[in-house]
């Protein structure tokens, strides 16, 4: 077939194949026929959906689409629920696939009116209770209708995930009852639930927060009971890794705290990228910050709504030193500690340089502390049971990064930082005023991680903050 139709490189052949198919030239060769053309035009539909040639997106960028359309869903007259499940629901670092089921009166005005939104680029499928399309972005979406009494066992079903929806069948098994998209069977009878929580008491268990949903130990938790409490974005009381002009960020320093005091914020740490000794000397590294500090006096004695704290954030440096020295860094009300640069060092080197970190006294807070950057960057791997034994023992904070292509602490860090008693502070690390809000990201990978509010230190009011992380007034 490549040869017939001069198809010479891989990039690009399914589509060319597909245009063949459609034009009816693949019955016209030898050794095909009208169902051979048939079955290939199946065949790449069926590659479309599940591969799509694309890598997975951020949250942050599948948020944006799913906000998009559920705007433009709330037109359709029947629609009485809508809700992104899979991956998005359960709040995922990154997304593959949109799965979204909706409840609806009337499905096939549902589908027609979902397939005119103005962003497909291409309609995969089209069902009576089902519908695929490519977007113009490239995200794949499938919308699946219910009735309103059905809606809650569908949406469990989709938000998955697909080993959470394996143990949670055997576990209706062992209580002779059988699970499926449209509700719970026991004996003869099929049981709909019009919403999650009541799908989950017919089993006899506590809601599973989405978050949890991915088939470790959460059934046995709500089993026995014993489901985290999970933080919530109401319970952050301030923050302390934030950027000004006076670095790399594009809000001043003003700024920086009005929106603090608007978010309704008790204390906000500044702590700009370090300035180099190296590079520009111990006295003007020294004039820098005296304005610095002189700026962050100004602003705590006219104002009584929020507490500024001055830190910096520190380059971790190759050789396991720190960017500034221990005399620049007693001068400063905290300090956060950061590995930017020899990514590529060995799991030895990468450990010494973060327990270095976590050993220096004036060291606070271990900042994105796996460096990872979804889609570009790979994360270091230290012996984080070294790194957790040392941030414990050394009353040190380990951050979650906000960032949307950071989320670091990944969820699997956090829930293991948990069990061995780390301290952890969740952080926005916003550049700008409007990027505090990446704040909920980070709290949606701390929930992933089992995170309570009694496992984030930024959840304190001042005065318990100062203490518990060590912030030296000055």
């Amino acid at each position: 077939m490549a040869t017939a139709f001069k198809i010479k490189t891989r990039e690009g052949a399914v589509e060319k194949i597909k245009e063949h198919a459609e034009k009816g030239e693949i019955r016209e060769l030898e050794g095909f026929g009208e169902k051979s053309e048939k079955d290939i035009l199946e065949a790449v539909g069926q590659f479309k959906m599940t591969k799509n040639e694309k890598e997975r997106v951020l949250y942050s960028k599948a948020e944006e689409t799913v906000e998009r359309i559920y705007d433009y869903m709330k037109e359709a007259d029947a629609l009485s629920h809508i809700e992104a499940a899979g991956s998005f629901r359960r709040k995922n670092a990154t997304i593959g696939d949109l799965d979204i089921p909706v409840a609806t009166t009337d499905p096939d005005k549902t589908i027609k009116h979902f397939l005119k939104f103005p962003e497909i680029a291409e309609i995969l499928v089209k069902g009576d209770k089902k519908c695929s399309a490519v977007l113009k972005n490239d995200l794949q979406v499938d919308l699946r209708v219910s009735t309103p009494e059905a809606y809650g066992a569908m949406l469990q079903y989709f938000t998955g995930s697909k080993q959470h929806n394996i143990l949670l069948r055997n576990f209706a098994l062992s209580k002779n009852m059988s699970l499926s998209e449209y509700g719970i069977k026991k004996g003869n009878d099929i049981y709909e639930f019009a919403d999650e929580p009541s799908f989950y008491k017919f089993l006899g268990l506590p809601y599973i927060e989405p978050e949890l949903r991915n088939g470790s130990n959460e059934i046995e938790a709500a089993i026995e009971n014993k489901l985290p409490d999970l933080i919530e974005l109401k319970d952050i009381k301030g923050e302390v890794h934030t950027h000004t002009t006076d670095s790399d960020g594009i809000s001043t320093l003003e700024e920086m705290v009005e929106a603090a005091i608007a978010l309704g914020y008790e204390y906000l740490g500044i702590s700009d990228h370090a300035p180099s000794v190296t590079s520009r000397g111990f006295k003007e590294v020294s004039d820098i910050i005296k304005k610095k500090r002189a700026a962050i006096n100004k602003i705590n004695e006219k104002q009584n709504f929020i507490k500024v704290f001055f830190g910096y954030e520190v380059n971790i440096l190759a050789d396991a030193t720190l960017g500034l020295p221990d005399e620049v860094l007693s001068e400063l009300d905290y300090v956060v500690a950061s590995i930017h640069t020899s990514f590529n060092q060995d799991r030895e080197q990468i450990t010494d340089r973060l327990l270095a970190a976590i050993e220096n006294p004036y060291v606070n807070i271990i900042g994105h502390p796996s460096g990872r950057l979804l889609n570009q960057r790979d994360p270091v791997d230290p012996a984080w049971d070294k790194v957790f034994l040392a941030a414990r023992d050394n009353n040190k904070i380990l951050e979650i990064n906000s960032q949307p292509d950071r989320l670091d602490l990944t969820d699997d860090l956090v829930k293991e930082a948990i069990s061995w008693k780390v301290k952890m502070v969740i952080s926005s690390d916003a550049h700008a005023t409007d990027q505090f809000s990446f704040m909920k990201y980070g709290i949606y990978n701390a929930r992933r991680g089992w995170a309570e509010k009694k496992n984030i230190i930024n959840s304190l009011n001042f005065s318990d903050f100062v203490k518990e992380a060590g912030i030296r007034l000055k």
